[in-house]
């Protein structure tokens, strides 16, 4: 892979003659075709709806482009809700995935109708008490727990993460949804980051599709949408090859053939949350040197 920035050395020392050092510069034209390309990878899905992980990046300017293209936001903090409201993002273009989550932010959360994800078990009752206004459209996180192991090696290891569902927990938690008067519900889950394998999505993906058909079959809830989170990463050396998003794209639609339209859900939506691979290789951190050490 050829690694060449979108801007000349002359045409930065050109700009610092404006702005001071350090600054990062973005590709605007770049970020937007890229955005494209994502929604592209996943447009045979009638639902798909793509979330910008404002984590990756909290800047105003660049959550205002994205939602031009159509992105809504994922958040995971009372700041970054509180961003995204004063940048527009509104209602179901928010996705609120927390833990350990203060009832502050997610009075917030509930007050700007957000997609609310809840990470445990334990935080349905919490909500319950300090909110208690339960969504038509809310979601869950899933832990399968064990390795998550793909092409022969361990990527992430879900059993230590501290982050999700058991499944007996899961199915609890949506009964008990159902019972709040939650009509849809949704799938979540991150098991692993910053992966460069165009096969993550798609083995993801065909966990989540299996878990969807057999948890409506038992608890009777209506799955919406599984959110594949993010974790799609980017190359950080030059012998290293990008992940290739319409190829993922493709890797998906597969097991949701197999799976989802086979079982009769074939109106599920599909939600990835990318971070990294919306805005790099689109950014630069424009920086001079003040010292120069002279050493062994």
């Amino acid at each position: 892979m050829e690694k060449k920035p979108f801007l000349t050395l002359q045409q930065v020392q050109e700009i610092t003659k404006t702005y001071p050092t350090p600054f990062h510069i973005y590709d605007e034209k770049a970020i937007r075709e890229n955005a494209r390309k994502v929604k592209k990878a996943f447009a045979w899905n009638p639902g798909y709806k793509e979330y910008f992980a404002v984590k990756a990046t909290p800047n105003p300017r660049l959550i205002q482009i994205l939602h031009e293209e159509g992105f809504g936001c994922d958040c995971s903090s009372l700041p970054e809700l509180q961003l995204i409201d004063v940048c527009g993002v509104k209602e179901h273009d928010i996705m609120f995935s927390s833990n350990v989550t203060p009832a502050e932010d997610y009075k917030l959360a509930s007050d700007l109708n957000a997609i609310i994800n809840f990470d445990d078990i334990t935080h349905l009752d919490f909500y319950d008490k300090v909110v208690g206004d339960w969504k038509e459209t809310m979601s869950c996180r899933f832990n399968p727990g064990g390795d998550f192991v793909l092409n022969n090696s361990i990527m992430d290891t879900p059993q230590e993460a501290k982050y999700g569902m058991t499944r007996e927990q899961l199915v609890e938690a949506f009964k008990y949804m159902k019972q709040k008067g939650v009509k849809h519900v949704g799938i979540h889950a991150f098991l692993a980051s910053n992966t460069v394998a165009n096969e993550y999505y798609p083995a993801l993906a065909r966990i989540l599709f299996q878990l969807a058909v057999d948890v409506q079959k038992e608890t009777g809830v209506h799955i919406a949408f599984i959110n594949l989170s993010g974790g799609l990463g980017i190359p950080y050396t030059p012998d290293k090859e990008p992940n290739d998003i319409l190829a993922i794209g493709e890797g998906v639609h597969k097991p949701y053939d197999d799976i989802l339209v086979k079982a009769g859900m074939d109106a599920v939506a599909i939600i990835p949350e990318q971070g990294r691979l919306v805005l790099m290789p689109s950014v630069c951190l424009v920086t001079r040197a003040t010292h120069h050490t002279h050493i062994h």
